[in-house]
Formats: C-alpha cells, structure tokens, sequence
C-alpha cells in the first residue's frame, strides 16, 4: 500500500510539473502576447547583420552582409558570440554572406558571393576549416536544415527554393512565381517550409509535395522595396523581421498577424515589447530549445537582440 501510495505521489509531482511548463509555454506562446516579455541587448556595437544560428551549445553565429556594394555585400565575415558573449571572427575572407543554419556536429553552412548570377554555400567546420558544398542560380539567400543535414535555400533572384543534400546535390524543391524576392526559411511542426519574402512580405508555406501556398501578406510593412528580412518558426508562431518598418511580427499558421515588439522607431532601445525599439532588425532565429530568439539589425551601429520567453 505504501508504495502504491508512493507511486500515486511521483506521478501526481510530475503531472503538476508538466503542467505548469505547459502553462508557461502557452502564456509565452500562445495566441496572447505576454506584455511583461522583453528586449535586450546581447552586444552593441556589432558588424553583423544579417543571417543568425544558435548551435546547441548557446553560441550565436552572424553573418556581416555588410552593406551593398555593387551585386554583392561589403561584409566579409562570420562573427561567433559565446554565451558569456565574447565576440570573436568564425569565419573571414568571404564576400556579402548572407543566410547560416548550423547543425548539429557543429557544422555552419552559409550562403557566400550571391551576387554574380549565383552563389556558393559553405561548409564550415567547427574548426574553421571551408569548403564550398554546392552552388545555386539566382541570387540565394536564407538557409534552413532538415533533421537529414539536408540544405533548403531561399532564393531572392529565382522563383524557387532549392534543396542540397550532404553531399552536395542540389534539386529544385519548388517553384512557383510567389517565391521570388525570398530570403527567410524555416521548417514548421508539420514538415512544411515557411519562406518570408523580402520585397513583398508575403508568407508563404511550402509543403512536403512541394506546393506552394500563401499564409499572409504583412501589409504596409514594405519601406523602399524592404520589407520581411529573416523569420523563425516557434511552435506554432511565425516571427518575421520587419526591416523597413523596424518592427517584429508575429503570425499564426492561420495568417493572423500582429505586432510582436518595436515601437518603429529606427533606434536601440531595450525594454517591454511595446516600447523597445529595433534598428533595420534584419536577421532572426530561435535557440535550439525554443527559450528565446536572437534578432540582428542591419541599421545604425548595429547589435544582436534579445527576446527571453521563459
């Protein structure tokens, strides 16, 4: 009987556990927005601002597009921050990169050099050794990972997303005209892919049999033909960068889109969603654990970003 009792115990402790993280999560991930959320900065002043990672260690990987010069980026590197936010060079000698995904051995790919009619995608090894793994038509642009170590690429020149398995292939995923002017992609619960377009601020989803439909258009988020820099997908939301409108969206699966943080200033300022403000944020990802999401900004002095949920 004691040990019954004692069964009965453990499992009421976990079902109470359980059911408070389940609280937390919804509270923070829920169709409300939590106004006690808020932003801060990780480093200011800071060269990238484009693409983020975060490996499964709590590093943070930035790609440094720079700004435009000529077909490509001014950028030439890739910057490493530590958890205890020690800023060092990953990666140097590159040209305007653009999108990164990082897996899980510690390997980071990024999209190098899209400017002459094509680009490269790096294989970069933990010890910064670099290899080019393929190259895509167009102009490439946001990277996403399957849990295969094959490569999803964004195009902002063709209307397509292009799939690189690790060894290098390279097929056309989709097509379809709406994708054209792509740059964010990620992968939602269901396996479909969701790609944010950057001149058009379309939403669009992507599923497994390569159909391409559209989940919303941001309206009036387009500012001199920027509009959605970079999205991340956490549980069931979409967060997308507004880069012209210095602001960051959260939509549902449904299209629901609402004003996630940033009051449009084009400034840095922390504090509660609503009144923090964000400078061109550009790039966005979320940690592997879904706690948080980085955001990079690629106007004023520059700086990585910090939305904690939980």
């Amino acid at each position: 009987m004691k040990t019954c009792i004692k069964h009965i115990g453990i499992k009421a402790v976990m079902l109470f556990v359980l059911s408070s993280i389940s609280i937390t999560l919804i509270s923070c991930y829920g169709d409300g927005l939590d106004p006690d959320l808020e932003v801060e900065t990780v480093v200011s002043p800071f060269f990238g601002n484009d693409a983020v990672s975060v490996d499964k260690y709590g590093n943070i990987y930035v790609s440094e597009f720079g700004q435009f010069a000529g077909a490509n980026g001014s950028g030439t590197r890739v910057f490493k921050i530590s958890k205890d936010g020690e800023v060092t060079e990953f990666a140097s000698n590159l040209t305007g990169p653009l999108g990164n995904a990082i897996d899980l051995q510690g390997n980071l790919y990024v999209v190098n050099s899209s400017g002459g009619g094509s680009g490269d995608i790096l294989k970069i090894t933990p010890d910064g050794t670099q290899t080019v793994l393929a190259s895509v038509s167009g102009f490439p642009s946001g990277l996403t990972l399957d849990h295969d170590n094959n490569l999803y690429v964004s195009n902002f020149g063709t209307p397509t997303v292009h799939k690189i398995t690790a060894e290098g292939e390279v097929t056309v995923y989709a097509s379809d005209p709406k994708l054209a002017g792509g740059v964010g992609i990620d992968f939602d619960r269901k396996g479909n892919l969701i790609v944010g377009n950057f001149s058009t601020a379309d939403i669009l989803s992507i599923d497994p049999d390569g159909n391409v439909s559209l989940i919303t258009t941001i309206t009036d988020a387009v500012v001199n033909g920027f509009g959605i820099g970079y999205l991340t997908v956490v549980r069931n939301s979409i967060f997308a960068t507004g880069i012209g409108v210095n602001k960051i969206f959260k939509i549902s699966m449904d299209g629901t889109v609402e004003e996630f943080a940033g009051t449009g200033d084009a400034a840095q300022t922390d504090g509660l969603l609503k009144e923090a403000s964000f400078n061109g944020p550009n790039g966005i990802t979320s940690d592997p654990l879904r706690t948080a999401i980085y955001i990079s900004e690629f106007g004023g002095t520059g700086g990585i970003r910090k939305i904690k949920f939980y």
